[in-house]
């Protein structure tokens, strides 16, 4: 959802250049989608000075008694104690004692608080230590604290984001622990509808709260003073800690528009005229347009009004053979949405549809003139009988007869040279439309299996502690390799993640049982050939406290055949 908002915001800075200076905020009839498509396809006049992001207070003054406003708008503030440091989250950042320091905003509290059907995202970083103060980091609020907004640092490092209007509220909290003394980067996002608003609390980029309720009426003209570091009305909930690179991005009386939700044919033949249907729910009831992506490079005007949840039924149609993905996106008078994503891309096909690219399936190493043994399936939309052409990457190809769609097809073949190939294939159907090459079957000929990997790790070690061993194998070509490991107890490694050769990797066990264990590894290439086993023993003693650092245990490891006597005493 937070990528939705930074879409959404992106797509309004765009809309809004080319928008114009003034815009009477009614929709209705022909008249006003022409409106609509005329200021968005023709600049008229300068961009308006308002950009969406409303305040950004990067902190980077590092002297002065002024916080800056880096936006166009200027709404800079006054600091009242505080420090500048250094060591901010991006150059400098401003430290508050949680007893005096302050920034006073009161002279933009108007261009700065906020409505209750505004879209609007605060983000911020902080790092704070406090686990005794209430610590309000931004506040703004009207007569006799009513309404209030704050977002708040709690004792039990909670973030908590209240709006209250006397009658009603917001209550967030997001999760605990964050006054740990680290930096964390927190976004407050708040969707704005005359309903029931939504609210999100993102810190460091992870969901950590979310509540839809309702809201009774606010609007920023009922805000009187505006802080950041304490409340604003009274010297009460300072807060201590660091803040730094303070970001409030507000679009006025927005809504989120969504993408609209598309139905209709699944297939159909080049020419013939479809009907698809597509319908948008309009958070606040209003009318909306829509404008089609038909996937063959078509895009359409903007058409409608629709009423909210109306059926627009659009016909298409497409020349040429092939599956196309139509996309939609929506507009009311405010906010037009994103275009639907990939993945929800409504598909249509259109006349005889290409097989699948073949999936090859086979040995990745042999020895020349060996007899290798390769899959090749592929899929076909109508189902229709397929052929494969098999390049060798050789000199040779193979062309088979007509099988199944989706049934594997099996072929030898043998090469006369060391060296690496790359298998591909193609599949036709039996209008001899080509699949296109498939992904190539790296293999190679000739290959030489991973040494024996070198296994170090203690001898000893006592039970129930996480033992570290380190792996490294030498790859006589230098590929790639993985592990295979078994600890002797009954649990094993399938295989690890892939890691150059020579690289020691570190790997960690832990035995809960006394006993003489014997651990087991081996390599493979990213051909898959796997070489020999290696192993190593080690004893988890009987009954004994054992001390990874004390002499006999160095002396036992640093020479494993020396001291038989002694050992046999010791059990080791």
């Amino acid at each position: 959802m937070k990528n939705i908002f930074y879409k959404k915001l992106t797509i309004i800075g765009i809309f809004i250049i080319f928008l114009g200076a003034a815009i009477v905020p009614s929709i209705s009839g022909y008249d006003n989608k022409t409106k609509i498509e005329q200021l968005i396809e023709s600049p008229t006049g300068e961009p308006l000075d308002y950009d969406f992001v409303n305040a950004y207070w990067k902190f980077d003054g590092c002297t002065g008694n002024t916080v800056e406003d880096s936006s166009s708008h200027n709404y800079h503030g006054t600091l009242y104690g505080g420090t500048w440091i250094s060591g901010g989250y991006e150059g400098c950042g401003l430290e508050f004692d949680g007893i005096d320091d302050y920034v006073d905003f009161t002279d933009h509290v108007k261009e700065l608080a906020v409505n209750k059907t505004d879209d609007y995202i605060i983000n911020f970083k902080f790092k704070s230590a406090s686990t005794t103060n209430y610590g309000i980091i931004l506040s703004y609020t009207g007569y006799k604290n009513i309404p209030e907004f704050k977002i708040e640092l709690q004792p039990n490092g909670s973030i908590l984001l209240r709006i209250w209007t006397g009658l009603c509220g917001i209550v967030l909290y997001s999760g605990e622990g964050h006054n740990d003394g680290e930096w964390h980067d927190v976004d407050i996002i708040f969707s704005g509808i005359t309903t029931d608003p939504t609210v999100w609390i993102y810190v460091d980029n992870n969901l950590d709260g979310q509540l839809t309720h309702w809201l009774c009426d606010i609007e920023n003209t009922d805000f009187l003073e505006a802080a950041i570091g304490r409340r604003a009305s009274e010297e009460t909930g300072y807060f201590e800690g660091v803040l730094d690179e303070f970001k409030f991005i507000k679009y006025d009386g927005g809504n989120e528009q969504l993408p609209p939700d598309i139905s209709g044919p699944v297939d159909g033949d080049p020419g013939a005229e479809l009907d698809f249907t597509f319908i948008t729910d309009d958070p606040e009831g209003d009318e909306v347009y829509i404008k089609i992506n038909w996937g063959d490079g078509e895009i359409s005007d903007w058409l409608g009004p629709y009423d909210s949840g109306e059926e627009a039924i659009v016909s298409h149609s497409w020349d040429n053979e092939g599956a196309y993905f139509i996309k939609a996106k929506s507009m009311d008078f405010w906010d037009d949405s994103y275009w639907t994503s990939d993945v929800n891309a409504y598909e249509v096909k259109i006349g005889n549809q290409a097989p699948s690219k073949p999936i090859i399936t086979g040995p990745g190493y042999g020895d020349p003139d060996q007899e290798l043994t390769y899959s090749f399936r592929s899929d076909d939309y109508e189902n229709q009988d397929l052929y494969y052409i098999v390049d060798w990457d050789d000199g040779t190809t193979t062309e088979t007869g007509s099988y199944p769609a989706n049934t594997p097809v099996q072929l030898t073949h043998s090469w006369d040279s060391e060296g690496d190939y790359f298998i591909t294939a193609q599949a036709f159907d039996i209008y001899d439309k080509s699949s296109g090459a498939s992904d190539p079957l790296w293999i190679r000929i000739g290959d030489q299996p991973p040494r024996k990997p070198d296994i170090d790790g203690p001898i000893n070690a006592p039970a129930g502690e996480a033992i570290n061993f380190m792996f490294s194998v030498l790859d006589p070509e230098d590929d790639q390799v993985s592990f295979n490991i078994k600890w002797g107890d009954g649990d094993e490694i399938e295989e690890t993640e892939l890691y150059d050769s020579e690289d020691i990797v570190t790997i960690t066990h832990t035995w809960t049982k006394t006993g003489k264990y014997i651990v087991e590894a081996r390599a493979k290439d990213i051909f898959g050939y796997w070489g020999n086993w290696q192993s190593f023993e080690i004893k988890i003693p009987r009954n004994k406290a054992i001390n990874s650092y004390n002499l006999i245990e160095l002396l036992f490891e640093r020479f494993p055949n020396a001291f038989p006597i002694l050992r046999y005493f010791l059990a080791y």
